[in-house]
């Protein structure tokens, strides 16, 4: 599961750089930064939880 999660937020971050140097076209810069915000989000905080499930403690690393 770590390494899907992993895989995923490396994909979604990618796309949102690029979004971001509004290469895509028809993708604003703004939904590149919002894009690459949540799936930094949302794998922190799967980590998180993860951690905190998987041994009743934060193991989180930075």
């Amino acid at each position: 599961m770590q390494t899907t999660l992993l895989i995923f937020s490396y994909i979604a971050k990618a796309a949102g750089f690029v979004a971001t140097l509004n290469a895509i076209p028809g993708v604003s810069p703004s939904t590149g930064v919002i894009l690459f915000f949540i799936a930094s989000l949302l794998k922190d905080t799967v980590d998180r939880i993860g951690d905190f499930l998987d041994n009743g403690k934060s193991d989180w690393r930075s």
